[in-house]
């Protein structure tokens, strides 16, 4: 297979605020659609040949749970994939990927857009940047983001989602309330609640209340198409999502200039620029907003397979925080966390050249047996603090107590006001998902 693809990319790294970053470089449909397949096209070849990394990445009917165990019992802690990249499902490794300063989101030597010409795909295949997400902040680097964090840390920290508590609890009853006797999780409970929390915490105006949704709708698969390239059309609309988010977020920024709020913009605009506050204001659209949602489904889907769970969350309903770091252990919202080597580094004994990729299976280090007892098993009163790795990630841990907050109250809600929820048939995933597992459909029924 040959592919002679024109990408172009800047001669600077895009931030927020440069000339640079306003500048996309514009494919037609053929171009566009000659990339994605290409990608596609070596996943499956890289797949046929039974490497798990790859069958994850393809993200088609293989079951994703096995395919985690054989990446975790790989002969060494530390594997290179046919894909290209160096992959790991072992707790501790795991672990110390992601505390590596010298693993970041982006090529350090790369600049511009985070895209890659597939010209050397068989000798050096490079699928760590499917498409370009610095537009939506998605690739930025780790001291972008650790400035973000401290900035945004009043307003979405623990004590912020404590603060919150009251808020988010009316109005996951009121959505509860209204659900009928069959109802979709995803679409009429889970993205509905985490969308509406986000939009509040941005202070998005009424008027621009399903503008935002919409956005966020096609910003869904965004974590997705980094590592897995999406049909043309869906890519086309993440694209068109992203810019619609940054000028709807970028009208708000404006705004809380001029009159200051206590929202989410105006508390990075208090210790940061505007740039800032674009930043975290478009992160929460483009991961926040899934990331909660996804962990919603993955809870009450978890608590339902497993009744005696479900019973004794009706028991006790403090039991719900203990459901959801369960859950962020057992069935994380983000499975795979990607970083490129910023330099020649040795890590679990191999040695990675820079700028190789790196990832880490969240999802296979979660059930790791060797840290966790018995972790094929969904247990809410499992202690906590036994190290699970679910969010964190840069762009991930920023929304971690906000995702924690919503689910909580979720799982809660719908313990108390639909006791006897019972699923109506199997979960729907979307395929092309491998770093979300994200949900298109999933159905209960709830009997008095």
């Amino acid at each position: 297979m040959t592919h002679t693809e024109t990408d172009e990319t800047t001669t600077a790294e895009p931030t927020a605020d440069s000339p640079a970053a306003t500048e996309q470089v514009q494919q037609t449909d053929s171009e566009l659609g000659r990339h994605l397949l290409t990608a596609r096209g070596f996943h499956w070849i890289y797949g046929t040949g039974g490497d798990p990394y790859a069958l994850t990445l393809r993200a088609e009917s293989d079951d994703p749970v096995a395919l985690a165990r054989r990446i975790r019992e790989s002969e060494t802690p530390l594997w290179q994939s046919a894909a290209g990249a160096w992959v790991t499902g072992r707790h501790a490794t795991a672990a110390d990927v992601l505390a590596d300063p010298r693993l970041s989101l982006r090529h350090a030597d790369l600049p511009g857009l985070q895209r890659h010409v597939f010209s050397d795909a068989w000798s050096n295949p490079k699928l760590c940047h499917i498409i370009p997400l610095d537009r939506a902040f998605l690739h930025a680097s780790g001291a972008d983001h650790e400035r973000w964090r401290r900035a945004a840390e009043p307003a979405l920290g623990e004590a912020a989602a404590d603060g919150r508590r009251k808020s988010a609890e009316r109005v996951h009853q009121e959505t509860a309330d209204g659900l009928g006797a069959s109802f979709d999780l995803m679409a009429d409970y889970s993205r509905p609640v985490a969308v509406e929390a986000a939009a509040t915490l941005l202070g998005v105006p009424d008027a621009q209340r399903d503008r935002f949704s919409r956005a966020c709708l096609a910003l869904g698969v965004a974590l997705d198409a980094a590592l897995c390239p999406q049909p043309l059309v869906v890519t086309r609309r993440l694209v068109e999502a992203i810019e619609d988010v940054r000028d709807l977020v970028g009208g708000l920024v404006t705004a809380r200039q001029a009159e200051p709020g206590d929202d989410l913009l105006g508390t990075v605009l208090r210790a940061g620029s505007p740039a800032d506050a674009l930043a975290v204001g478009v992160l929460t659209a483009a991961a926040g907003v899934e990331i909660t949602a996804g962990l919603i489904n993955n809870a009450v889907e978890a608590l339902l397979a497993h009744p005696r769970q479900w019973a004794l969350l009706g028991e006790d309903a403090e039991l719900a925080a203990g459901a959801v770091e369960e859950t962020l252990r057992y069935a994380p919202p983000v499975r795979l966390e990607s970083r490129i080597a910023a330099e020649d580094l040795t890590l679990a004994g191999q040695d990675v050249p820079a700028d190789a990729q790196v990832v880490v299976h969240v999802g296979a280090a979660n059930r790791d047996p060797g840290v966790f007892l018995s972790p094929e098993h969904f247990d809410i009163t499992r202690p906590v603090g036994q190290g699970h790795l679910a969010l964190s990630g840069p762009h991930t841990s920023l929304f971690g107590a906000f995702a924690r907050l919503q689910a909580e109250t979720a799982v809660r809600t719908l313990r108390e006001r639909h006791p006897r929820l019972a699923p109506a048939d199997g979960v729907q995933r979307r395929m092309r998902s491998p770093v979300l597992g994200g949900v298109l459909r999933f159905t209960l029924t709830s009997s008095t």
